[in-house]
């Protein structure tokens, strides 16, 4: 269907066109001044997600903890806890036609006034979060504009008084759950205490100090006197193989001590001797002295070192005696430590048992501290930002959306009726109706006028 047909076709059905469009301004007309006005009032506060919780000293700013606060916000505001508050606030069942009202509704007799009046509230509260921001703007539809800001005001009261009531009573509720808690781990720890003292007692073990435990200083105490002894008697057992006689093999020893004086000595004699010889005869009596000098000290040199060798196998024989002694006290030594080790095992394991137990306590001590600290703060993380006033324009109806609205409705609703008229109805009327129809072209038009027929070609 071309243009031009549809321009012949809306020419033909004007009149439908036109009882259209003055219907909806009739409509439109009747809205704009028999519908009563709604007005809005809108009250508005920021939400500072960012805050330092004053009792834990932590923050939850994350993007997905924002979007979880302003999602519990937005059904708090909407909630009946809010809205049977604003009711109680403004004593909104004293009015003698809201009580008609109830009286009359469905509800009655099923539900409390109150409970009805917050339902029909909610249902004008449109709470919402400006885009991009933390901004709640709490919105709130009446035909009375005093009304619609004095209810809009009070939801944004009584979700602040909500938040703070909410934050407090989950303080309380978390504080108590501590409780019996706490009475249970006082009893364990009563109980580990007395299970410590009784080991302790029946065992008379203690845990050992900075300084190591007796037994364990005894036995490193003999392991290190047989390991001494040990190394002692190979020196001994070498010093009698080798002959040592030198004073610096062991400076400690008489004997050594005594064979190096004696040694110095005969030096000194066997150099007179030397001196003299050159000098004086064999019978001279100096050179007989001297002789017998260097023949006295040979003879004491090989006697002492006789008794150097005697004294160390005594020696060598009394460490030999000593060692299995020794090794015997090593022995019970061990003994008493593997005996005692598992007795210390248990204790320590009793004391971290009572030390465990201790600190869940002081953790579970300060929580509940901190959840009543929390029971008791008096402020949310909400700060309003601008109160509602009384709108002075309603927001519906309005002639700037109303007037255009209607005409643009009558137009369209015209269009449609002639289009469904002329769908409805087909008669041929025009000549290109017969040419539409046929899908062939149109060769000539016969017309009627003043008692003649002319027949003009097409």
């Amino acid at each position: 269907m071309s243009v031009s047909q549809i321009l012949l076709i809306l020419w033909r059905r004007s009149w439908i066109v036109a009882l259209a469009f003055v219907t909806t301004m009739i409509v439109a007309a009747g809205v704009l001044l028999f519908v009563p006005g709604r007005y809005d009032a809108v009250a508005s506060a920021t939400i500072d997600p960012g805050s330092v919780d004053p009792v834990t000293a932590t923050t939850n700013a994350g993007e997905t903890m924002v979007a979880l606060m302003q999602g519990n916000i937005l059904a708090l505001v909407q909630s009946e806890r809010v809205a049977l508050d604003v009711v109680r606030r403004l004593n909104l069942t004293a009015s003698q036609q809201v009580q008609e009202n109830f009286r009359q509704s469905s509800s009655f007799g099923r539900e409390s006034i109150e409970n009805w009046m917050a339902a029909s509230i909610i249902k004008n509260v449109d709470p919402k979060f400006t885009m991009g921001t933390n901004v709640l703007l709490i919105k709130y539809k009446s035909g009375d504009p005093n009304q619609a800001a004095l209810i809009a005001n009070a939801f944004l009261s009584a979700t602040i008084d909500a938040m703070v009531a909410m934050k407090a009573a989950s303080g309380d509720q978390t504080a108590r759950w501590f409780d019996p808690q706490i009475d249970e781990l006082r009893k364990q720890i009563d109980a580990s205490r007395n299970a410590l003292t009784a080991f302790q007692a029946q065992t008379n073990v203690v845990a050992p100090s900075t300084g190591g435990d007796s037994e364990t200083n005894a036995l490193l105490t003999i392991t290190q006197t047989l390991t001494s002894a040990k190394a002692n008697l190979a020196v001994l057992k070498n010093r009698l193989a080798s002959g040592a006689t030198d004073p610096s093999v062991d400076p400690s020893d008489p004997d050594l001590q005594l064979l190096g004086s004696l040694k110095e000595k005969l030096s000194e004699a066997e150099a007179a001797l030397a001196a003299v010889r050159n000098t004086l005869g064999s019978n001279n009596p100096k050179m007989v002295s001297a002789s017998a000098n260097v023949s006295s000290l040979r003879r004491q040199i090989s006697e002492a070192t006789e008794r150097m060798r005697e004294h160390l196998r005594e020696r060598i024989a009394q460490t030999e005696r000593l060692l299995p002694l020794l090794e015997a006290q090593q022995a019970d030594a061990q003994k008493k430590l593997i005996a005692v080790q598992a007795q210390r095992d248990k204790l320590g394991e009793l004391e971290r048992d009572l030390a465990f137990h201790i600190d869940q306590l002081n953790t579970r001590q300060r929580m509940a501290a901190q959840a009543r600290l929390q029971s008791k703060l008096t402020f949310a993380d909400i700060a309003v930002l601008d109160k509602a006033t009384p709108p002075i324009e309603p927001a519906f109806p309005k002639p700037l959306i109303v007037i255009p609205v209607g005409i643009g409705a009558g137009l369209a609703l015209g269009l449609l009726l002639a289009l469904i008229a002329e769908a409805t109805d087909r008669r041929i009327r025009f000549p290109g109706d017969l040419e539409f129809a046929t899908s062939r072209p149109l060769l000539g038009v016969i017309k009627i006028g003043n008692g003649r027929r002319r027949l003009r070609s097409a």
